[in-house]
């Protein structure tokens, strides 16, 4: 697949609704939304979302609750995250769209990038909660092959995410 937004939505529309392993509120505390992380991935809570790897190393993902009013500064952040992990990310090739995840409108950024490994994707996706103040960011990095050695368990993820207020 070219691109991370044209990989996120094939998986929302084969993806199972059912959630699988473990699920996490996002954030603890007062939560927004859910979303189930296989236990394989090691999935772990920090403040305001949740982080997991895939067994291999080749895809991470992390979900968080964001204010509106911090997005932007929430996406500066992303992208310094993603270069402290040893992540180049060209600028030049950022494209957005309008998506659908999991029947949520959601707004997405992908960027090619190469880390230590070759080439790899970069994704972060903005999706709307029942909050005007509170939305998700979906942070995401993987190589095309870790998402295709993946494909199921990404599925499964984008398939469990709900929003629960």
């Amino acid at each position: 697949m070219k691109h991370i937004a044209k990989f996120l939505f094939a998986l929302l529309l084969f993806a199972p609704a059912q959630a699988f392993a473990k699920t996490y509120p996002i954030p603890a505390d007062d939560p927004v939304a859910t979303v189930s992380l296989p236990e394989k991935w090691e999935p772990e809570a920090y403040d305001g979302g949740v982080e997991a790897t895939s067994p291999d190393g080749a895809v991470y993902v992390a979900i968080e609750m964001v204010r509106a009013n911090d997005v932007g500064s929430t996406a500066e952040e992303g992208v310094k995250f993603f270069a402290k992990q040893g992540v180049e990310i060209d600028d030049k090739s950022l494209k957005t769209q309008d998506i659908k995840i999991n029947g949520l409108a959601a707004f997405d950024m992908t960027m090619s990038g190469k880390d230590k490994d070759g080439p790899t994707e970069v994704g972060m996706t903005l999706v709307g909660t029942n909050s005007d103040s509170k939305f998700l960011m979906i942070y995401y990095w993987g190589s095309k092959d870790g998402q295709k050695a993946n494909l199921a368990d990404l599925q499964k993820i984008s398939g469990s995410l709900q929003i629960t207020k």
